[in-house]
């Protein structure tokens, strides 16, 4: 279906702080078209608000706008595009930044993370699945941030994009895994290498969450 929904959306870059008094972010009516096949539609109930967004809107890292921003969140999925079999409307959900279209080399060979085409999307400001599914007021396409665009009442975002999360888990806390968890948790177990079994035990964890 198609829906009409209030977004951040960053439409200039680089702009002074405090940010409080430039705004480089405004509340717009937004329009997203139905999901594709490999889509989901997802109302948005937790987001977060990461350091990766504050560097897109300071130009820090360089990004074609306007953009709907927000890449850190969860909610609960309520259409699947018609080749999506493994969730369902009514799913709780978290989003995720590193989405992968599961055919090419890097995909193949069991390292998903680097997928060849997911960079490309993203520097397009397009869903991996190809394409743009927002628009503006005035009709007008705008950019996904990183497949997701989270700051707003609703997302369509590629299936990838997605992980099913227990339904007590709450969104706000479900929010951060899409992100600050995903980055920071798999640094320390997976660059640092510090045991699971430590993290677990360790105060910076409590502190971290």
């Amino acid at each position: 279906m198609t829906v009409t929904c209030k977004a951040a959306v960053l439409r200039s870059i680089g702009l002074p702080e405090p940010y409080a008094e430039s705004r480089p972010l405004a509340i717009e009516e937004i329009t997203l078209d139905p999901p594709g096949p490999t889509e989901v539609l997802v109302k948005v109930m937790g987001a977060g608000l990461c350091h990766s967004d504050l560097s897109v809107i300071n130009g820090k890292r360089g990004r074609d706008v306007p953009m709907v921003m927000g890449h850190e969140g969860a909610g609960e999925v309520v259409e699947v595009g018609s080749a999506v079999t493994d969730i369902g409307t009514g799913d709780h959900v978290a989003f995720q930044f590193s989405v992968s279209c599961g055919r090419c080399r890097s995909c193949l060979s069991g390292r998903p993370n680097i997928c060849d085409a997911a960079p490309a999307a993203r520097s397009k400001g397009e869903l991996i699945s190809g394409g743009r599914r927002i628009r503006d007021a005035e009709g007008n396409r705008l950019r996904h941030q990183a497949g997701v665009s989270c700051f707003a009442e609703y997302a369509v975002v590629h299936r990838g994009s997605v992980v099913v999360i227990d339904d007590d888990l709450p969104m706000a806390e479900a929010a951060v895994f899409g992100c600050a968890v995903m980055t920071g948790v798999g640094a320390v177990i997976n660059t640092a290498r510090v045991s699971p079994e430590k993290v677990s035990q360790s105060s910076v964890w409590g502190a971290s969450v």
